[in-house]
């Protein structure tokens, strides 16, 4: 019974020695003052719920536009707003390096083992609801311009940076300035 109570009497005192010696990061001391400032905020301040959302309705109603078979004009610009092209043209542009099959592959960030079973740990890009993966690294885009005589559809590739009107529009080359020249379309087929 001696042995027992001086067993824990000394790991009691080394756990007070020990504290004695511990002492708190500046970068510990400021995470817990930042998590009870956000905690607070939570308290005060939450963050709103809301039944609808007019800015994702908007966002659905994009994603519908942008999957309609839909006349456009595309006009291209320099970097210092000259006009360089401009063609009628199919749908709003394709950024570049837009993919149909995902970009990145999963990668063993950690292993863990639990009871012999192995967890991979990492992130992979999600399709977006248009079947696609968007880009992420360029400003090159491919216009799918339609030539007049043969309504061929040609891609062109543009580096520029590109404005898709979803109305005709006339160009004004001299003046670098664009203007509407008609009504949108407003028979869209799939």
């Amino acid at each position: 019974m001696k042995r027992k109570l001086c067993l824990v009497i000394c790991c009691l005192m080394m756990t007070l020695v020990m504290s004695c010696f511990y002492q708190e990061s500046s970068t510990e001391k400021e995470g817990k003052i930042v998590e009870a400032q956000l905690s607070q905020y939570s308290k005060g301040q939450p963050v709103p719920a809301f039944d609808w959302s007019f800015e994702r309705d908007l966002v659905i109603q994009l994603y519908a536009l942008r999957n309609a078979k839909v006349a456009t004009h595309t006009v291209w610009r320099s970097d210092y707003g000259m006009i360089e092209g401009d063609s009628p043209s199919l749908g709003f542009g394709i950024p570049y390096d837009t993919s149909l099959t995902n970009p990145l592959q999963l990668t063993a960030k950690r292993i863990k083992t639990y009871g012999g079973h192995r967890t991979l740990e990492g992130t992979v890009e999600q399709q977006e609801p248009n079947g696609i993966f968007a880009s992420k690294n360029t400003t090159a885009t491919w216009v799918m311009s339609v030539d007049a005589d043969t309504s061929q559809i040609l891609p062109i590739y543009v580096e520029s940076k590109v404005t898709v009107y979803p109305y005709p529009v006339t160009v004004d080359y001299e003046n670098s300035r664009v203007h509407k020249a008609g009504k949108a379309s407003t028979s869209l087929t799939k």
